[in-house]
């Protein structure tokens, strides 16, 4: 059981809502803005992800300068493949990585949800972090229109309602803030949060923001509460801080030992949270 907790951290995307149809219009702009040859390749590429066939998946990292796919475990790279799958040896991996790797958001991806794939795909066919950037914008423009519906998770928000009235709960997304803010307000979450980081730059800034947090309340790690859906940068700095952890992953990517619970979607959350109402 959860034990003690006080202050409970949400993500937002893929932890706060389930719905996935914004990556296919994310995926499009991206597209868009390539050359006609790169971006058809780029689209097969995105299908051939979706039927689980190619080397980038969930939980891989996507080094942009070496186009390479890795697998890592707190930092050290285990393996790591070209685009087709092909495995590099040993003695090349600790040529090209001999120290561990570090997350930029520009040449070094780390592939923890959905919201990676397309981009690292653009990277890898020569879209600039510029271009890029502008895509994520104008998916989460449209987040914010009534085009863009989610779909209400049963029992979560009697769940947060009720957690709001003894627990602190703080919202900590690497969005920007406006659309975040539209996105929770749709959710009708938005009065249960009593502190709000957005462009928190997870995970770089993972352990800051939760040593923030800390000292706000005034409560010891142990009594902090991490939930979400991207183990990187939400659940390895946050363990390796004391605070108790949920992972949702509904990708089968992460080691159930480095979260204390792993659920596959929401309602395995609100099912644990339900136990601390």
């Amino acid at each position: 059981m959860l034990n003690d907790v006080e202050v409970i951290v949400f993500d937002l995307d893929g932890t706060l809502y389930e719905d996935i149809h914004h990556f296919d219009y994310y995926a499009s702009r991206l597209g868009e803005k390539l050359d006609p040859i790169n971006r058809k390749r780029f689209e097969e590429d995105y299908q051939t992800f979706k039927e689980n066939r190619l080397p980038l998946k969930i939980g891989t990292v996507y080094d942009v300068k070496n186009d390479l796919v890795l697998k890592q475990n707190g930092g050290k790279v285990l393996e790591a493949f070209d685009w087709f799958g092909e495995k590099l040896s040993e003695e090349k991996i600790a040529e090209l990585y001999p120290q561990e790797i570090v997350f930029d958001f520009d040449s070094m991806l780390n592939v923890g949800d959905l919201w990676w794939i397309p981009v690292s795909i653009a990277r890898h066919y020569g879209l600039s972090s510029e271009l890029a950037h502008q895509s994520f914008l104008q998916t989460r423009e449209y987040m914010m229109t009534n085009d863009f519906q989610m779909e209400e998770i049963e029992g979560f928000k009697d769940a947060l309602q009720s957690l709001s009235q003894s627990k602190k709960l703080v919202l900590f997304t690497n969005s920007p803030q406006k659309d975040s803010e539209v996105i929770v307000t749709k959710l009708g979450f938005l009065d249960y949060f009593d502190y709000k980081i957005f462009e928190g730059r997870k995970p770089v800034k993972t352990e800051a923001a939760l040593r923030k947090i800390s000292d706000h309340y005034g409560v010891p790690f142990s009594k902090i509460l991490s939930v979400g859906d991207n183990a990187i940068n939400e659940i390895y700095p946050a363990r390796k801080l004391g605070c108790q952890t949920i992972l949702i992953d509904g990708h089968d990517y992460g080691d159930p030992s480095q979260a204390d619970y792993v659920v596959k979607n929401i309602s395995g959350v609100v099912e644990l949270l339900e136990g601390l109402c």
